[in-house]
């Protein structure tokens, strides 16, 4: 009994040393989550807060777009009303003539009665008893056998002041329908602005909602920024925590992907997506022949302290630390060979060259970390 007590405890021992091992690695490998976790949220948030400012400017272009319509809507609109006025004024002009000829054709009309009922005193003729009996002036006009007996000047000044109405009509008839239409063009462009009226209302909303979402945007990026630079320094102040093995084993640095020298992008700055980036390693790519896949190897000699199967950032990535704060990271792999705690020799194999995370394609990001920052790899690799 005492034997089987005394093995249950041995092994609860072992698995204690072996969990208080493995914590630092498990510590460092999430701190690091954290800091490629926080910079993939605040990419995004950025990304977010340029898209909404896109949004913003194409509203703000539609809007001056619609402005700009409006204004010459209100053109068309004004030159209407200033047409429809001087048509307005025509008309009543045109109806005031229209107004004297009735008039002057009325008073005519009475001299020739008066004219006609003279002629029925002296008896000049048994046919102006016919013409007394007329009830109008058109009864007259159309009475051609009583104008052929009227004189000749009479006959035509009733004809001249007959056409002269009629004309007057015509006009006044072009009038009114000129003024119809131009009333309908005025109904129309006061629906159009009415229209506008209402898409300008709609796009002062949307950049209302585009105001307020940029405002929550922008608490979201502050707040991230803050939370990113905490697990930074924190990430940071882990990786240059004393190793574990705290005497570097020196030695020259070996190529991290045998068969493979050509580097696609060196340390430092570059253009990425279009903007500045510091680059903190080196790209190692195929250079025309097929890498996906290929081994990668520990440069050194040294304690696998990190393991991190991501998706963004580095992706699949491996720190292995070298002792005296010596450090390299080899990311973006699409497979991983290695566990936290493992020793490995240089030269043996860590895992496999992918794509994963942040990447444009397959290579190796190979990194050497000293006192935890990044340095030059080109020169310990013999570049």
């Amino acid at each position: 009994m005492k034997k089987k007590t005394a093995r249950v405890i041995c092994l609860a021992m072992a698995i204690l040393m072996a969990l208080m091992l493995a914590l630092p690695y498990v510590a460092r490998a999430t701190a690091a989550d954290d800091v490629e976790r926080l910079q993939q949220e605040l990419n995004e948030v950025k990304k977010k807060g340029e898209e909404l400012e896109e949004k913003e400017e194409q509203q703000k272009s539609y809007r001056d777009n619609l402005k700009r319509q409006n204004d010459i809507i209100q053109a068309q609109i004004d030159a209407l009303g200033t047409s429809i006025d001087q048509t307005k004024e025509q008309l009543a002009q045109k109806q005031a003539e229209l107004d004297q000829k009735r008039r002057d054709i009325a008073q005519t009309d009475a001299l020739f009665q008066e004219r006609l009922r003279a002629m029925q005193v002296n008896r000049t003729s048994g046919l102006l008893s016919t013409l007394l009996a007329v009830n109008s002036f058109d009864e007259l006009l159309t009475a051609s056998t009583t104008l052929s007996r009227i004189s000749v000047a009479d006959t035509e000044l009733l004809k001249k002041l007959a056409e002269e109405k009629a004309e007057m009509e015509r006009q006044e008839a072009e009038i009114n329908a000129q003024l119809d239409q131009l009333q309908a063009d005025l109904d129309a462009q006061n629906a159009k602005k009415q229209e506008l009226a209402g898409n300008l209302q709609a796009v002062d909303a949307s950049l209302s909602d585009i105001e307020a979402a940029q405002k929550a945007n922008a608490a979201d990026e502050a707040r991230l920024t803050r939370e990113y630079n905490a697990a930074r320094a924190a990430a940071q102040a882990e990786m240059s925590k004393p190793s574990d093995n705290p005497d570097f084993v020196g030695g020259a640095y070996g190529w991290p992907v045998p068969g493979f020298y050509n580097i696609s992008s060196p340390y430092g700055w570059r253009i990425l997506y279009g903007q500045r980036d510091f680059h903190t390693g080196i790209d190692i790519s195929g250079g025309g022949r097929v890498i996906y896949g290929a081994g990668v190897t520990a440069s050194l000699p040294g304690t696998v302290q990190t393991v991190v199967y991501g998706s963004r950032g580095y992706g699949y990535y491996v720190i292995v630390d070298h002792g005296g704060n010596n450090k390299t990271l080899y990311g973006h792999m699409s497979a991983i060979y290695v566990t936290p705690g493992q020793a490995v020799g240089q030269g043996e194999t860590l895992g496999a060259v992918g794509s994963t995370g942040n990447s444009t394609g397959p290579h190796l990001h190979f990194e050497i970390r000293q006192n935890g920052q990044q340095v030059d790899p080109a020169p310990f690799l013999g570049r």
